[in-house]
């Protein structure tokens, strides 16, 4: 039976310098991936911060319902709700009812009476642009 186990012993003794071997090149390779992976998401959070720019200007400057004619960064909140979703429209009507449905939330229906219809569609032709732009950007 001794001599049955010493082949195996045998093998595994014999593997384990392949397997450090392995484990030096894929660590060679993965740090040249964790690189890579580094710099992607570099570039991704650089694209997505200058998306939840151009969407701030967007709601600042077309302020749909007229609630923030001072100071963008009073829009900062709905962003952060809204920019989330976005992932979830598939056609501009998609975005339009997002931006709806957020401003309701924040500000209620009584203020989402004073809504100027064509500043939400401009703010909504302006979102879809920035956001295609980004998922093309961040496809790359």
């Amino acid at each position: 039976m001794h001599n049955h186990a010493f082949p195996q012993e045998a093998r595994v003794l014999q593997g384990e310098p392949a397997i450090r071997s392995i484990s030096r090149v894929n660590k060679a390779s993965s740090s040249g991936d964790n690189e890579q992976r580094r710099a992607a998401r570099k570039r991704y959070q650089a694209q997505y911060r200058a998306l939840y720019d151009q969407l701030l200007e967007i709601l600042f400057q077309l302020d749909p319902i007229g609630v923030h004619q001072d100071d963008a960064d009073k829009f900062v909140p709905e962003l952060a709700t809204m920019l989330p979703r976005l992932r979830e429209a598939r056609i501009a009507d998609d975005v339009e009812q997002i931006v709806l449905e957020e401003l309701r939330r924040w500000y209620g229906r009584r203020r989402l009476a004073k809504l100027d219809p064509e500043r939400l569609t401009d703010a909504t032709i302006a979102i879809c642009t920035a956001w295609n732009h980004f998922l093309e950007s961040s496809a790359r």
